[in-house]
């Protein structure tokens, strides 16, 4: 299986050999390139973690005095909205904030999260997904265990950083699967106007080969923070290119042999 993988970076003509690749062996690749993708993604996102975690600490050191009454949120300080990088917070103790009103600030900011201390709930919104927790659906909540869980929060601990790896590795295979099924079938289309008589695995085997190199160039580039637009595309023509290019060298050294005999 190693072998295949030398080759696609030593001799990207011949990755036509994968055709004849263990099926056992097709899917551990793709599994190895899912973790090689993790691997750049670890380096992308771990800033941006850290980054999350320091502004959680900012706004938590402005959060006022509050208390809890009859499930809802009373407070000598007003309403107000704290900005940072990553964040931004809401804290509504006039009841003037709605989940509306936060969602329909998300698409104009530049925070990725929102997190909402309102009037009679708690509001959590992370890559446009949102969560909402009313105060009364917690047994015995109050000011001070609130605190302490909204503390808690902002502690990336060793678990949490496991966790988000492996996240991290669910995404990036599900991506890379996604991504990976059109550039099978266009190489399919190609074989069949090359006349190669290779079935639809055998392609997709070579193809496999053949986007490898692409995929992991651009996750280097994602990790030093350099910015390449249309990745995908480039990503699918390049992948195109060396399968045309590899099949082409198999149906040469394949009329050769014939000639020979």
């Amino acid at each position: 299986m190693f072998n295949y993988i030398k080759t696609v970076f030593t001799k990207p003509k011949e990755i036509y050999t994968a055709r004849n690749m263990k099926n056992s062996h097709y899917f551990s690749l793709i599994f190895i390139i899912g973790l090689i993708l993790t691997f750049f993604s670890i380096f992308e996102m771990f800033p941006i973690a850290n980054q999350v975690s320091d502004d959680y600490e900012e706004i938590n050191t402005s959060i006022p005095d509050f208390k809890l009454e009859d499930g809802q949120l009373e407070s000598d300080t007003g309403s107000y909205i704290y900005q940072t990088n990553s964040i931004m917070f809401y804290f509504d103790s006039e009841d003037r904030i709605t989940v509306d009103t936060i969602e329909s600030n998300i698409p104009t900011q530049a925070a990725p999260i929102s997190i909402g201390l309102l009037k009679d709930e708690i509001y959590l919104n992370a890559a446009n997904t949102g969560y909402s927790f009313s105060y009364n659906d917690f047994k015995d909540l109050n000011a001070g265990n609130l605190m302490e869980a909204l503390d808690s929060m902002g502690n990336f601990t060793i678990g949490m950083y496991v966790l988000l790896i492996i996240i991290l590795l669910v995404v990036n295979l599900f991506i890379y699967i996604t991504q990976l099924l059109p550039i099978s079938l266009f190489a399919n289309l190609i074989s069949v106007f090359r006349k190669t008589r290779l079935s639809f695995l055998q392609n997709a085997k070579i193809a496999l080969l053949a986007s490898m190199g692409p995929f992991i160039l651009m996750a280097i580039f994602n990790a030093l923070q350099i910015q390449v637009a249309y990745q995908y595309e480039i990503t699918l023509f390049t992948s195109l290119i060396l399968f045309y290019i590899s099949i082409t060298e198999m149906k040469k050294r394949l009329g050769k042999q014939k000639k020979s005999d």
